[in-house]
């Protein structure tokens, strides 16, 4: 199981990477929280949210979408899986700022090394 509460704040202040328009609130990352994944092969089971590295960032209408809204899981699953794509993107870009904050660089370097991401 991949826990880091530094990758979780990552999200704090960050653009929302889910966009469930109509849902999305567009407010720029003042509700941006990191939303984990619904399924079960990402270590999601009752009670327990998935591995940290298969959460995106998300406002709070898409993390409330994500989590209760009305599509299918499929539906839901393609949508948080394209994000994670954009995700992943996005650690890249921390990982490789030298100017951040070294907890940032360290938080995505280590996530990125856990999924075997390239750099």
């Amino acid at each position: 199981m991949y826990r880091d509460p530094d990758l979780l704040k990552l999200a704090q202040g960050q653009q929302c990477l889910l966009n469930c328009h109509p849902y999305c609130d567009g407010d720029e990352g003042s509700t941006t929280v990191a939303c984990h994944s619904n399924e079960l092969i990402h270590g999601k089971g009752k009670g327990l949210k998935a591995d940290d590295c298969m959460s995106v960032w998300g406002c709070y209408k898409c993390h409330t979408w994500l989590d209760q809204g009305d599509r299918s899981k499929r539906q839901k699953a393609k949508i948080f899986d394209e994000a994670w794509y954009r995700q992943v993107q996005e650690w890249h870009k921390i990982a490789d700022n030298a100017l951040l904050k070294p907890w940032r660089v360290e938080a995505a370097e280590k996530v990125l090394k856990h999924i075997g991401a390239k750099r």
